[in-house]
């Protein structure tokens, strides 16, 4: 075998090797002293979190909106008396609506806003206020958020750019005024915004 094969054979050879020792593949320190420390070996992390803000008004994942039925008895018409409450796909037991309000967007204050469908809650030509319904909010995770209304929006504050509130409402008909009978319906719809 000549000279040049030799050479070109050991140089290959000694590439194989440097790919497959330990030293190729990552960084090492060794320390042969009785007591003695390596250099550090860096590791180098990212970790990105995207920006979100989320509302939750009832269970999550429900196939239909939240439903809630107040059915006022004769006897108590008008006298501030609560009524009797049914709720569908509420997601926090019976009578309970769940909310939750989550964000990492920035320091500014978030703002859930309540539209209605209509003027007001109607039956034929007869109308009851938005705000004769309203509920009782209590947090489980952090401060309760008061319940919006169409025409008073509800604000929350973020501690250190962030938002993490969740709880329930527990909606009521205030039940201080005698209207014309019927069946007065409407839906009021939640939107959170945060510059």
């Amino acid at each position: 075998m000549n000279k040049a094969l030799k050479k070109l054979l050991w140089v290959a050879m000694s590439v194989v090797g440097a790919a497959a020792s330990p030293s190729a593949l990552a960084d090492q320190a060794t320390c042969n002293a009785a007591a003695c420390t390596t250099a550090n070996l860096p590791v180098n992390f990212s970790i990105t979190i995207p920006a979100f803000l989320r509302l939750q008004v009832g269970a999550v994942g429900a196939a239909a909106s939240v439903q809630w039925n107040a059915n006022i008895t004769s006897a108590n018409i008008g006298t501030g008396n609560l009524s009797p409450d049914t709720v569908t796909n509420g997601g926090a037991g019976a009578g309970l609506v769940a909310y939750a309000l989550v964000s990492n967007i920035s320091t500014n204050n978030a703002t859930i806003t309540a539209t209605g469908s209509a003027a007001a809650f109607l039956s034929g030509g007869n109308q009851i206020p938005y705000t004769d319904v309203n509920a009782t909010a209590a947090g489980t995770t952090g401060a309760a958020v008061a319940l919006p209304v169409p025409g008073t929006p509800t604000t929350v504050a973020p501690t250190t750019g962030v938002i993490n509130r969740a709880g329930t409402w527990a909606y009521y008909y205030v039940n201080t005024v005698i209207y014309p009978a019927g069946t007065y319906t409407g839906t009021i719809n939640y939107t959170a915004t945060q510059p």
